[in-house]
């Protein structure tokens, strides 16, 4: 069987987005807001439903428990073409959920349960290096603290290494204050490495993209994209180094963004683009989906986003 499936390890959530709530205003009981809306989420769910949008075939493997939230992300993966096979039940679990506030701007903040996803072992993950793999995502280190302590993502990784797969991976605010050691033995086998500017600055006590880059490239990992909200991206590996700058514009909900950004990066990276081509196209996707309310609201693939902004530049072009 030929090898074209994307394994995206991590986490899956029910998020509940309403908004828009003015903090200094609406902060008391019973007010009207515009919209409360469910919705599915959760760095490698938000990843898998970009990149099945995206034409590809991917695999979510993660965790929920065994309740009605998990039955609302079940039915909406299966909906948007996602391989749900490796969606384990952990019984004793709730599924990951989500409260989603956003004011006027489309910033949030986030209220969330700690779900089934954060506790996949060693046999959750066994033997799914088959021969239909062609890249693994590992959505955010410091995601699944069980595999990541026990030797077995390692080990994942090492595998992959050997056969040859593509790895690309995320990086999760490093709640526990572990630092850069608690992924330094990951990185030399992550071939794509794409953290946020924020993540990387509680990891690493360093403002700047560029230097949180050199951190990690002098790590071992050979590729390094530093997502930066609506400034951008920052690469640095041999290929290219420097800036793309991100398309401007009023955002209804930044939520999801950075995870469309790694899962059109992904897709392009396999249909053989260069690193910068690759990120360019990733960001304009990022940029489009914040239009969306919602982790993975609106339908993004190539055509959509070439579409977007050619009205852009037509809208443009109008007002001169």
């Amino acid at each position: 069987m030929d090898n074209n499936r994307i394994l995206c390890i991590g986490s899956a959530v029910l998020d509940i987005t309403a908004g828009k709530i003015n903090k200094n205003t609406q902060w008391k009981e019973k007010q009207r807001i515009d919209s409360i809306i469910f919705s599915v989420g959760g760095d490698a769910l938000n990843q898998s439903v970009r990149l099945a949008d995206a034409g590809a075939d991917v695999q979510l493997v993660s965790a929920v428990g065994n309740d009605k939230n998990a039955d609302i992300i079940r039915s909406e993966l299966i909906r948007r073409k996602v391989n749900t096979d490796r969606l384990i039940v952990k019984e004793d679990f709730p599924t990951g959920t989500s409260l989603i506030l956003l004011d006027e701007k489309g910033d949030r903040t986030v209220f969330s349960v700690k779900g089934a996803y954060c506790e996949l072992t060693t046999g959750d993950i066994k033997n799914i290096l088959d021969n239909r793999v062609r890249a693994v995502s590992i959505a955010s280190l410091f995601t699944e603290p069980n595999i990541e302590k026990d030797g077995s993502l390692l080990k994942l990784l090492k595998e992959a290494k050997r056969r040859k797969i593509p790895v690309f991976a995320d990086l999760a605010n490093d709640k526990l204050g572990l630092g850069i050691n608690g992924i330094k033995d990951f990185l030399p086998y992550i071939d794509y490495f794409l953290p946020s500017l924020f993540d990387a600055r509680l990891m690493n006590n360093e403002d700047s993209a560029e230097t949180n880059a050199r951190i990690y490239r002098n790590f071992g990992c050979k590729n390094v994209i530093i997502k930066c909200g609506d400034r951008g991206v920052y690469i640095l590996s041999d290929e290219y180094e420097g800036w793309i700058n991100a398309i401007n514009v009023n955002p209804v909900d930044t939520t999801g963004a950075g995870d469309c950004m790694v899962a059109l990066f992904i897709y392009k990276i396999l249909e053989n683009d260069n690193i910068y081509d690759a990120a360019r196209f990733a960001c304009d996707g990022a940029t489009y989906s914040v239009l969306f309310k919602g982790a993975s609201a609106g339908f993004i693939d190539e055509i959509s986003v070439n579409k977007w902004k050619q009205s852009i530049k037509e809208n443009n072009f109008n007002s001169l």
